[in-house]
């Protein structure tokens, strides 16, 4: 953790992320919600993408900040647009559930293709599910 901490104090992305990770899973500090998001806000800020697609599902779950389904979505969107997986699958998700956006089946498919083309195995089961059900084909 000191390394990371040094680093990630002189602005290093990569090192912020790792930290917010840790504090995100308590894996070598206490588990601190708070903290993570301090971390990835630092690394997200400098456009790493892992970090955007973290703080996008804070915003999503509510996780140390008050659950806002649009600002989860704008950093899901900063996230998806570098090519992150999960946030492509977490846009199809809001838009199939209509979270924070209208319910869009089409939108949802599109997000779901996205990610499925990248290999996302939840991805994949949702696009067979709206396929079975006739939804945004």
């Amino acid at each position: 953790r000191e390394w990371f901490l040094k680093a990630a104090s002189q602005g290093h992305a990569e090192s912020q992320y790792v930290l917010g990770f840790m504090y995100d899973k308590g894996q070598g500090v206490k588990q601190d919600f708070a903290k993570a998001r301090e971390w990835f806000l630092k690394a997200a800020s400098q456009g790493h993408a892992t970090s955007q697609g973290n703080l996008g599902f804070m915003y999503d779950k509510g996780q140390a900040v008050k659950q806002d389904f649009e600002k989860a979505r704008e950093w899901y969107l900063k996230a998806a647009s570098q090519s992150h997986v999960r946030s492509m699958y977490n846009l199809g998700r809001m838009y199939e559930k209509g979270q924070g956006v209208r319910k869009e089946f089409v939108k949802a498919r599109e997000w779901y293709i996205k990610a499925a083309s990248q290999g996302d195995a939840n991805a994949q089961y949702r696009l067979s599910v709206m396929n079975k059900n006739g939804e945004g084909v």
